[in-house]
């Protein structure tokens, strides 16, 4: 009697391991697709974002930043309205000069509509940060105040 106990009570176990080990399987498979999403929208953006990043910090250095696919997020993705298919996509992004130090964190969103219409709705620049000495020399004007 205590063997089919103990049987049982190692099916049991058994069973539950496999559906709980199951749940993480499609939990880390679900965050490594929204990743690769993720990672397609901002590398089908970069020019974009580069572009809009390079109008903004133009009065205020003499070079352009540099933005990666590392240094953007996919902050949000909207709608304007229900029955509008225009999206629209914002990212984080941290432009930087030399060799890494980054300048400021901005907000970009841009709207895409039905027929693949890409354009610049706004752009944030959040915070600042001051450069090292020996890249004082790229800096046309100070970059807006909140820095860090």
């Amino acid at each position: 009697m205590k063997r089919r106990l103990i049987i049982i009570f190692m099916i049991l176990l058994f069973c539950l391991y496999g559906f709980h080990s199951s749940e993480n399987i499609s939990a880390s498979e679900s965050t490594g697709m929204q990743d690769n999403y993720n990672m397609a929208l901002v590398n089908t953006y970069l020019k974009s974002i580069q572009e809009a990043s390079n109008s903004f910090y133009d009065e205020y250095l003499t070079i352009n930043p540099r933005v990666d696919y590392y240094s953007v997020t996919v902050k949000k993705i909207s709608s304007d309205q229900p029955t509008n298919p225009t999206i629209l996509i914002t990212f984080i992004c941290e432009p930087f000069v030399g060799p890494h130090d980054t300048i400021g964190t901005d907000e970009i969103t841009f709207s895409a509509d039905y027929v693949g219409n890409v354009k610049l709705k706004e752009f944030n620049h959040i915070k600042s940060y001051s450069l090292p000495d020996n890249l004082k020399s790229l800096i046309k004007k100070p970059l807006p105040d909140d820095y860090e």
